[in-house]
């Protein structure tokens, strides 16, 4: 498959170590507590991640609670369902500020949808645990203002409602608010989304009024402006982590955990477990052939909608099943858990697999899947690949098919995740293959880690020959340039900042990963490209830029 002319400067190396050992199979299930595992409760349950999720028996909040009014665009939508946990979080919320300060009334904007799913207004607010409220106001004589529609305050806290008015943003009932979200005893609150002078305030009100240490610590961690949307300087957005019951069902988290908040781990665990033992039973007692499949197949993909990493083996032993939908599912599945023990999983399945059509689905899932240990198992597939007389990586009857698009596959992840290091390599492979498709492969990722706007394998020698020493944004500015993205002050400059950020959302894929990682080396801002659109990548380097400036050093 490979000229003679081509070498591997990687030492080949084992392929990766075999999965887990089985150990014993499991009892016969009955059907019945098959059936009964897999069923979905009947109180509200919020499944996926916040922003691609959906919501089962959603709970309403009420258009009025005495301590709150949802507004009416909020209305007019629909918008103002949630689970109970949100519900009854706003209820408790508000009701505890106007005992404090008699009646205060806040106004509610978007929850979402009786469904959940994706609302107009918001990439979020999918799965009923995020909601938009209001925020308490004054006169700028201290009269308090009830139910006040949003209002972006500025930098000194105050805005122009309606009328012409100015108010002033109430920190002491807007503090108070914060805390009975902090401090409520059965939601979970992860995120307060609040522009960042805000947040100031109201910790500075708070050291000012002796709250906790704890308290204050945990508003600093909550607190928080976003990076990728606007900054919440008219609203509240509060999040709230998964309860452990919707877990079990397939409620996934987004961003970090919270010290203080259960997140569920070993329930999650049990859960993964007790559905996983339905995909490997021998015979569930009680059902027909047919509906033992269907059952197998619901567990698998119950699998993939709790993102049961920890039972990875189980959907690897349904990719060598016989029948095509069971290992299809559990392919999606593995796709769907998005985790590293994914991939070796795949490459481990390999050798068995005598079929080269779906050796090549397999091992095209890989790139898709966390890249914190991508590189090193393509690395070893590519040497693996690039020495055929002693490759075990395939089955022997799929090699010869199936080795070029699984090679290709291996060189999209150094497209995306490599480094200068692997462009020898990447040059050797375009220069020695005969397949097209590899050669595609090896120049595409070329382009992607030099940003050099070259044709073929000789250019791209050529060049490495000479700029070999140059740094990884070096290749950044001059690459750039040649694909019309000039930068008359370098890289390392304010205006060539501003200008790598003004194209990292470029329709062309190699100008955008360029222009992120010349980013990331000139500001030392470290961020995931893969993990937001391109559109919303440049929203939070923008945001980012705003307010770290003046932290960035320029030689």
């Amino acid at each position: 498959m490979l000229g003679s002319s081509f070498s591997i400067a990687f030492v080949l190396v084992l392929l990766a170590a075999p999965l887990r050992a089985a150990g014993p199979p499991p009892e016969s299930l009955s059907a019945r507590d098959a059936r009964a595992w897999l069923e979905l409760p009947q109180t509200s349950t919020s499944l996926g991640r916040t922003n691609d999720g959906q919501l089962l028996n959603a709970v309403t909040l009420p258009a009025k609670g005495g301590s709150y009014v949802v507004l009416g665009a909020a209305l007019g939508r629909k918008t103002n369902f949630g689970t109970s946990e949100l519900i009854g979080l706003i209820e408790r919320a508000t009701r505890a500020v106007r005992e404090r300060f008699p009646g205060s009334v806040l106004g509610i904007g978007n929850l979402g949808f009786e469904s959940g799913t994706k609302i107009p207004w918001s990439v979020s607010h999918q799965a009923g645990r995020d909601a938009d409220t209001g925020m308490y106001a004054t006169t700028l004589d201290g009269a308090p203002i009830q139910a006040m529609p949003f209002h972006a305050f500025d930098a000194t806290g105050q805005t122009t409602a309606e009328g012409g008015r100015r108010v002033r943003f109430d920190v002491a009932r807007n503090l108070a608010y914060v805390a009975a979200l902090l401090g409520d005893p059965e939601a979970r609150v992860q995120y307060i989304f609040v522009a960042a002078w805000l947040k100031e305030m109201l910790l500075a009100e708070a050291r000012r009024t002796g709250l906790s240490g704890e308290l204050v610590a945990r508003m600093g961690e909550v607190l928080h402006q976003p990076t990728d949307s606007n900054p919440h300087a008219d609203h509240f957005h509060i999040r709230l982590m998964c309860s452990v019951e919707d877990r079990r069902y397939g409620c996934i988290n987004r961003g970090p955990t919270r010290a203080w908040i259960d997140p569920g781990d070993r329930e999650h665990a049990a859960e993964a477990r007790r559905i996983a033992s339905i995909v490997t039973a021998p015979t569930l007692t009680g059902a027909k052939p047919r509906e033992v499949q269907a059952l197998k197949l619901r567990a698998i993909e119950r699998l993939g909608a709790i993102a049961a990493a920890t039972e990875i083996d189980a959907l690897a032993e349904a990719l060598a099943d016989p029948t095509p939908k069971v290992r299809k599912a559990a392919l999606a599945a593995i796709e769907q858990i998005d985790d590293a023990r994914g991939a070796e999983a795949i490459v481990a399945i390999l050798p068995r697999v005598a079929d080269p059509g779906w050796a090549t689905e397999l091992f095209a899932v890989v790139p898709k899947l966390d890249a914190d240990q991508l590189v090193p198992l393509a690395e070893r597939v590519i040497a693996a690949l690039g020495a055929p007389a002693t490759q075990t990586l395939l089955h022997p009857k799929a090699y010869a098919k199936a080795a070029p698009k699984v090679l290709a596959s291996a060189l999209a992840v150094l497209r995306d995740h490599g480094s200068q290091t692997h462009v020898p390599l990447l040059i050797g492979l375009a220069e020695g293959t005969k397949d097209s498709g590899v050669r595609k492969a090896a120049l595409e990722a070329l382009a992607h880690r030099t940003c050099q706007a070259l044709s073929d394998a000789r250019a791209f020698r050529a060049w490495f020959d000479k700029a070999s020493r140059a740094g990884d944004l070096a290749w950044a500015e001059t690459g750039l340039a040649s694909r019309k993205v000039p930068m008359s002050q370098g890289a390392r400059s304010r205006s060539g900042v501003e200008r790598l950020i003004a194209v990292v959302d470029h329709r062309d894929p190699v100008v955008r990963a360029c222009a992120w990682r010349a980013l990331t080396l000139v500001t030392g801002h470290v961020e995931d490209p893969t993990v937001r659109s391109p559109g919303r990548g440049k929203k939070h380097w923008q945001s980012w830029w705003r307010d770290h400036a003046a932290e960035v050093r320029f030689e």
